[in-house]
């Protein structure tokens, strides 16, 4: 045998490794060149978007409970303490607005913790919000 390439009188190709390979849950995948590149940029940018949309998430299922809780305390501020010209607030509606509020945040509990699981799964760094800053002359 030869040491030629394709058997055409060329001389044999360069084996080249692949910039980057990029791992599935099943197999890898060699990558080369400028796809190399997307394929970083758009796996990076996938995981800002699931870490924003967690910490979205995350804040709209605290902002809901937080109004569970203040409408459940409320009303129990009205039952007990009530303004003149308004009737009390009933104990079957007063217990209704706690148990509500309290699977509310059950709920959100058990879906951020879940979302949390999602997170690490997918390396998503936390979003974190912060004010650039002072400088210090």
């Amino acid at each position: 045998m030869s040491d030629t390439g394709s058997g055409l009188g060329q001389p044999p190709e360069e084996v080249r490794k692949p910039d980057v390979v990029v791992t599935g849950k099943d197999h890898d995948v060699a990558v080369e060149g400028d796809v190399a590149l997307v394929v970083k940029r758009t796996s990076r940018f996938s995981r800002e978007v699931v870490a924003t949309m967690i910490s979205l998430a995350t804040a709209a299922f605290g902002v809901v409970a937080a109004l569970a809780w203040n409408s459940a305390i409320t009303s129990a501020f009205q039952r007990y303490y009530p303004q003149k010209g308004h009737a009390p607030i009933p104990g079957a509606q007063l217990s209704a607005l706690f148990i509500y509020a309290f699977v509310v945040t059950v709920i959100g509990v058990v879906v951020i913790v879940l979302l949390g699981r999602l997170a690490a799964r997918v390396n998503a760094a936390p979003v974190e919000f912060k004010y650039p800053g002072v400088p210090r002359s």
